[in-house]
């Protein structure tokens, strides 16, 4: 690279490098450039400027160190700077400082001579002014930008981590005081507010604050420096919030609207006077006690009373006021006079009527000031009991809404035929939504998947269930829901019919059944498993002891040895004693596996008569009788039944210890059942242990079996809404009794 001192000017008298010594003590930088952008040299005063050593910077585009938005602009004036070579060019451009912020600096671009190892000379210095300039700028903008996104007019911008409210002069002014005067923090504007509409003003900033209305929007009083009291209307939005939904601050505008807004509360006033029912006019002279001085000829028709007895002037009006009223309506009415207005009307208050009956009351008064004489007021009363009974109606119905949200923890929700009406925080929570006006929007039906898991189209589905409530007073379903999200979740729903405004109306209650779904789903595959479960080993149990019985067979047929016989009998018992087993414990599995829905009606008769030649069969040895005529009855059971009382009658052998089994069946139809009987003569069961027969590996009787048999008599039995019950005869034997529902 050719060094720039090196090039042979004028003033070679001060030496070689006096070019390169006033470059490098130039407070400017000053950066030679080649024809493709690198960076050749740049002198030392670039390290005060962008914290940068001429050496870390040599070799790079320059491009790299200029902002992104502004390297068009460097482009379009290097080729400005080639058309036109004589003209030196300048360029405002962003530049990168070496720790990685941006300096606005001033950049001229001029041609370098031949010879010099470059195509441009750039010379920069800072311009720190545009920088606060730009910065203050910036800010300002971002405020408008933020007030007219949020409330479209005016400014003021409120901290409210610090609770500090920035301001312009316009509220002040309006109110008559100071920026001073009118503090810095939100608590001062809020000591402003008239109390009649502090309530107002302070649900509508909470709720905006809580995220449920999109912005704060209210108008109401503030009290002026004079003392009265000025309509303001105030707009805002929060525009910055924390991550985890902590509002940090709002901007938003104001406007005087005290005009405007007392000419629609006169028009308003006006209107009701007119339309709300029938106007009696009273003039009351403006004493203690409002004595009435005349009354319009109607007072008779809506109160009752004849104006003539009213307006002789010993009447007072405040003693035609409720007691409950009376103190109220003289505390109101001091109140607005108090604050210079002529105009009165307290809230609403009763009356009574000439036959001591109550009505409500509307005033709309006038305070009319005569010079030199006492004033009066002039005003109308609006009977507006309807009204009331209407909101009182209403506050009822809404106290019964929230007394029912306020009790479940379920979502519900009330809609009628036109839609969604209101929905309680559940509701919110469950469907992922801000606000009951979202929720509105965005009914549950809405929220659905377009098929149901059953494959039904969902609104089609949806308003099927909603119109069988509307007709037949509830629906009860299975739905899956989405939430806001799209995430999905199974869910129960109620509706459930009611009188709303004299319409039909229905309360939705919706549970999330999540949780009972996935046990359900755990439960069926565990009964799948131990269906499969069931199966295999049956299966392979039986072939083993289908072998050891033909080998046992086998053995005895070829085997001339006497004393194997006994052992050879003892195998083949065994082994028909445990296929016994895997019979019973099939049924034992088909019992855990069946469902409520598989009892159906059963022919008594021809099941324990099939039974009873199974078992002859199977014992030929022993004596079974039918005690009395098996009645023709039809009982609640299963399939299973036959189990029940093969169970029973192989028990009255297998553990009887006569040398001839014998064994009694009788059954008896009784109103709503049929009672089997099943007698044996063998031990019987001692009194102890008849509790526990039943229960599931109880053996007794010195018996080897495991009782399983048993277990599965007293757990189908029971299914069926029946029981089992085991007696002593005398003088010996046991008879087990099962009582079954009759069919009628």
């Amino acid at each position: 690279m050719a060094d720039p001192g090196d090039t042979a000017t004028n003033g070679d008298q001060a030496g070689p490098d006096w070019h390169r010594q006033l470059v490098e003590l130039s407070p400017d930088a000053a950066t030679i450039v080649d024809a493709d952008g690198t960076i050749v040299y740049v002198s030392p005063a670039v390290e005060a400027i962008l914290g940068y050593s001429p050496d870390d910077l040599t070799g790079e585009l320059v491009s790299e160190y200029i902002h992104p938005a502004d390297r068009a602009s460097v482009s379009e004036t290097i080729e400005e700077r080639r058309v036109s070579a004589d003209e030196p060019q300048t360029v405002e451009v962003r530049t990168r400082r070496a720790d990685g912020s941006c300096r606005w600096v001033e950049s001229r671009v001029v041609c370098v001579p031949d010879g010099v190892g470059g195509e441009f000379l750039v010379t920069s210095r800072p311009i720190d002014q545009r920088e606060a300039r730009d910065t203050d700028f910036a800010t300002t903008k971002e405020r408008m930008r933020m007030a007219l996104e949020g409330a479209n007019l005016g400014i003021w911008d409120w901290d409210m981590v610090t609770d500090e409210v920035e301001r312009d002069e316009l509220l002040t002014e309006m109110l008559g005081y100071t920026p001073a005067e009118m503090g810095a923090h939100l608590r001062d504007w809020e000591a402003l507010v008239h109390p009649a509409g502090k309530q107002r003003h302070d649900r509508a900033l909470a709720e905006h604050v809580e995220a449920q209305t999109p912005y704060y929007e209210c108008e109401y009083r503030l009290q002026t420096k004079a003392g009265d009291w000025k309509w303001v209307r105030t707009m805002g939005t929060v525009v910055e919030r924390a991550d985890d939904g902590t509002p940090l601050r709002a901007v938003g505008i104001h406007q005087d609207i005290d005009d405007r807004k007392r000419a629609e509360l006169a028009l308003k006033e006006e209107r009701e006077m007119f339309t709300d029912g029938p106007a009696v006019v009273f003039k009351w002279a403006d004493a203690a006690g409002w004595p009435i001085e005349y009354v319009s000829e109607n007072v008779e028709a809506v109160f009752g009373y004849a104006p003539e007895k009213l307006q002789t002037g010993n009447v007072r009006f405040s003693d035609l006021l409720h007691d409950g009223d009376r103190e109220r309506v003289a505390k109101e009415v001091a109140e607005q006079r108090s604050n210079g207005s002529n105009r009165l009307s307290p809230d609403p208050y009763r009356i009574r009527t000439a036959d001591g009956a109550v009505r409500w009351v509307m005033e709309h008064t006038k305070i009319v000031d005569e010079p030199a004489a006492q004033g009066y007021l002039l005003g109308y009363l609006v009977d507006v009991t309807e009204r009331k009974e209407h909101e009182r109606e209403l506050e009822a119905r809404e106290r019964k809404y929230r007394n029912l949200f306020e009790g479940t923890r379920d979502a519900l929700m009330v809609l009628d035929r036109d839609g969604y009406i209101d929905c309680n925080e559940r509701t919110l929570e469950l469907f992922g939504l801000d606000s009951v006006g979202a929720f509105v929007d965005r009914a549950p039906w809405e929220l659905a998947p377009q098929t149901q898991p059953d494959g039904t189209p969902s609104k089609d589905d949806a308003f099927e269930h909603i119109e069988r409530a509307f007709e037949t007073g509830e629906a009860f379903f299975e739905w899956t829901h989405q939430r806001a999200d799209g995430t999905t979740f199974p869910a129960e729903v109620k509706l459930s019919r009611f009188e709303y405004e004299n319409e039909p109306a229905l309360h939705a209650l919706v549970r999330d059944i999540t949780e009972r779904k996935e046990y359900e789903q755990r439960l069926q595959a565990q009964r799948d498993n131990l269906d499969v479960l069931n199966r295999v080993l049956r299966h392979d149990i039986r072939n083993d002891l289908q072998l050891v019985t033909a080998y046992a067979e086998l053995v005895a047929e070829e085997s001339d040895d006497e004393s194997t016989g006994e052992y050879i009998e003892t195998v083949l018992e065994s082994a028909e004693h445990a296929i016994e087993l895997t019979q019973t414990a099939r049924e034992m599995a088909d019992v855990m596996l069946s469902a409520d829905d598989d009892i159906e009606h059963v022919d008594l008769e021809g099941v324990l008569e099939r039974e009873l030649d199974e078992v002859r069969s199977a014992y030929p040895d022993a004596v079974f009788t039918v005690d009395t005529e098996i009645p023709a009855e039809t009982v609640r059971a299963s399939s299973m039944l036959a189990s029940v009382f093969r169970n029973l009658l192989k028990n009255a052998v297998q553990h009887n210890d006569k040398d001839v089994p014998e064994v009694t069946v009788s059954a008896t139809a009784q109103e709503a059942s049929v009672v089997v009987r099943i007698a044996d003569n063998g031990p019987g069961v001692p009194p102890a242990q008849q509790d526990a027969i039943f229960g599931k590996g109880e053996t007794g009787l010195e018996s080897s079996g495991t009782g399983i048999g048993l277990y599965l008599v007293e757990t189908l039995v029971e299914s069926y809404g029946g029981a089992v019950d085991i007696e002593d005869t005398d003088p010996a034997g046991a008879v087990f009794v099962v009582e079954l529902p009759r069919v009628t």
